[in-house]
């Protein structure tokens, strides 16, 4: 785990992942999310002009949040995290989530991030976060 005073700003965190076919199929599940084009390749070649299936929007900002709760303390808190999908990500690319410190106030114990994620094609979904870390 990471304390405050042993983070600079300019400071990135990075998680790799390889989404596969199956893993998205269970992710649309659990999120409820029943468009076909996260889970019908030939629906999201044919019609919707895609590559193959898409990872789902909230499966990249999973992604930024598995990464900062791997990498900032638990005591801490998460008080922010947005972001908006720029690229798209298909099966078995490398998603690449990364944080990076733009601010830090020591005061108030609050971290301010850029997030994004990227894949083999670009960045996919861009953000930002803030956490404040325990006393």
């Amino acid at each position: 785990m990471t304390s405050i005073e042993d983070i600079t700003v300019g400071d990135q965190f990075v998680l790799e992942k390889e989404p596969t076919r199956p893993q998205l199929f269970r992710f649309s599940a659990i999120t409820w999310n029943p468009h076909r084009i996260h889970y019908d390749p030939e629906y999201a070649r044919e019609v919707e002009g895609h590559p193959d299936i898409l990872v789902q929007a909230h499966f990249h900002g999973a992604s930024i949040q598995q990464l900062l709760f791997e990498r900032l303390p638990d005591e801490g808190q998460l008080a922010e995290l947005g972001w908006s999908n720029r690229g798209r990500a298909v099966p078995d690319d490398e998603l690449i989530a990364r944080a990076e410190i733009t601010s830090i106030n020591e005061e108030d114990r609050r971290v301010e991030f850029d997030v994004w994620t990227e894949s083999d094609n670009g960045r996919c979904a861009e953000g930002t976060a803030a956490f404040v870390f325990p006393e």
